[in-house]
C-alpha cells in the first residue's frame, strides 16, 4: 500500500501513490504486442509509463532535492498516456473493421444463389434427372473426367445453383444445380468458423483496448499529477534557498541585541 512522506507536500505524495497504479495498468497493456500494429504501438506507451512509474516507486525525489524526477516522470507519463489513447481509438476502428469484412465476406452466399437453369442447360426446377437431351453417351464419355457435371441433371427442385468461382481454382465460372440443404450444411460449417473467428479477434483485441484505455486514462492523468508537484517541489527549493543563513527564531523570543564595544583610540592623551 501507498504511505505518505511527511517530509513531502500533498501533491508529491497523491503523485507517487498514483504511480502505482499506472505501472500495475501499463504492465498489462503490453498484451497489446499480441495485437499489431496499432496494439504494438500503444504497448510502447506503456513501457514507457512503466518507466516512468518506476523512478517515482523505486527512486522517488526527497525532500529539498527539487522537482526533476517529477518532471521526467511526468513528461514521459503523459506521452505513453497519450499513446495509449490514441490506439485505444485505432484498435476500435480496425476492429469494427475486421469484424465487419468476417460477416460480410459470406462465403455460401457468394456460391449458392437462386436460378432457373444450371451452366450446361439442365432445369434446376424442373427434377428432370438424366442426360441432356441430344447428347449421345459417346459423346459424353470423349468429353473429361467431369462428364456428369457438363452433361448430367441431377433433377434439382429448389431453384438453386452453385457457382464454381475462379478463386476456387476453376478455369472458368460456370454453375450447377444444387439443393437447398447442401446450402444449409454451407452455413453451418461456415457459421462455425465465423463465430470462432469473431470470438478471437473480439478476444484479443477487445482484451488490449480496455488496458490501454484504462492504462492511457492513468498515465495521462498520472503525468498532470507530476507535474504539479514538480511546482510544489521547486516551490519548496525556492523556499528553503531564500531563508537559507538566516536562523529560525521561535515563536515569542527575544531577540536581544548585543552592544559592540567602542574602539579605543589610540590617540588618546593619558
Amino acid at each position: 500500500m501507498c504511505s505518505d512522506d511527511p517530509n513531502l507536500g500533498p501533491a508529491a505524495n497523491k503523485a507517487k501513490c498514483h504511480a502505482i497504479a499506472c505501472f500495475v495498468f501499463s504492465i498489462f497493456s503490453l498484451l497489446g504486442f499480441a495485437s499489431p500494429p496499432a496494439g504494438s504501438v500503444g504497448a510502447v506507451g506503456g513501457l514507457l509509463a512503466c518507466i516512468a512509474s518506476s523512478i517515482l516507486m523505486c527512486c522517488g525525489p526527497k525532500a529539498g532535492e527539487g522537482g526533476q524526477k517529477f518532471l521526467t516522470a511526468g513528461v514521459l507519463l503523459l506521452i505513453g498516456g497519450i499513446i495509449q489513447l490514441i490506439m485505444f481509438a485505432v484498435i476500435i476502428v480496425l476492429m469494427i473493421m475486421v469484424l465487419t469484412a468476417v460477416h460480410e465476406n459470406a462465403w455460401c452466399d457468394k456460391r449458392y444463389k437462386p436460378c432457373t437453369a444450371a451452366t450446361n442447360g439442365c432445369s434446376c426446377t424442373s427434377g428432370y434427372s438424366g442426360y441432356i437431351d441430344n447428347v449421345t453417351f459417346a459423346e459424353i464419355s470423349s468429353i473429361d473426367a467431369d462428364w456428369d457435371d457438363d452433361t448430367y441433371c441431377t433433377g434439382e427442385t429448389d431453384g438453386l445453383c452453385y457457382h464454381h468461382l475462379i478463386e476456387d481454382g476453376e478455369a472458368v465460372e460456370y454453375t450447377t444445380c444444387s439443393a437447398t440443404t447442401t446450402k444449409e450444411f454451407c452455413e453451418g460449417v461456415h457459421g462455425i468458423g465465423k463465430a470462432v473467428v469473431t470470438g478471437l479477434v473480439v478476444a484479443i483485441m477487445g482484451i488490449s483496448c480496455f488496458f490501454l484505455f484504462i492504462a492511457g486514462l492513468l498515465n495521462t492523468l498520472g503525468g498532470a499529477y507530476c507535474l504539479k508537484a514538480k511546482k510544489e517541489m521547486d516551490a519548496k527549493v525556492g523556499t528553503s534557498t531564500t531563508a537559507q543563513g538566516m536562523p529560525p527564531v521561535a515563536q515569542g523570543q527575544v531577540v536581544q541585541a548585543v552592544a559592540v564595544p567602542a574602539t579605543i583610540d589610540a590617540t588618546a592623551t593619558v
